[in-house]
């Protein structure tokens, strides 16, 4: 679901309702939420960063795989897509990457609340040898 409007007012409206929130945001509507661990720099010597990126500039952002972000005390942590996030920033800020078409429109994000708690009652057995 694209947001327009206000995004956390909007997310935290959808968690209530549905214990959880499927967006799809621009890269100015997540930097309005002031992620937290959010960041994975642009080490040059990170291959899995820059393959990202060079995918990004030859298709495009594919949102398939939704970025995993908890809701924790008013605040929203990235928990899973780091990475891909920090690659689609680099790429929509250059400028001839995007000078015939836009790389990166909306990413989907996954919101829930907190960490997931509950565990499948299968994986409460114990190990034996």
């Amino acid at each position: 679901m694209v947001i327009k409007g206000k995004v956390k007012k909007s997310i935290r409206k959808q968690i209530r309702h549905q214990g959880f929130a499927e967006v799809d945001l621009t890269l100015d509507q997540i930097q309005k939420l002031h992620l937290i661990n959010d960041d994975r720099g642009m080490d040059r010597e990170n291959e899995r960063f820059w393959k990202l990126v060079r995918a990004i500039r030859d298709h495009g952002y594919a949102s398939s795989d939704p970025l995993r972000i908890f809701y924790l005390d008013d605040s929203f942590v990235l928990v899973d897509g780091g990475h891909r996030l920090t690659a689609a920033r680099k790429v929509a800020e250059e400028w001839l990457s995007n000078l015939f078409r836009e790389k990166v429109n909306y990413i989907s994000c996954l919101v829930t609340e907190g960490p997931l708690q509950d565990v499948s009652d299968n994986d409460d057995r114990s190990l034996t040898a």
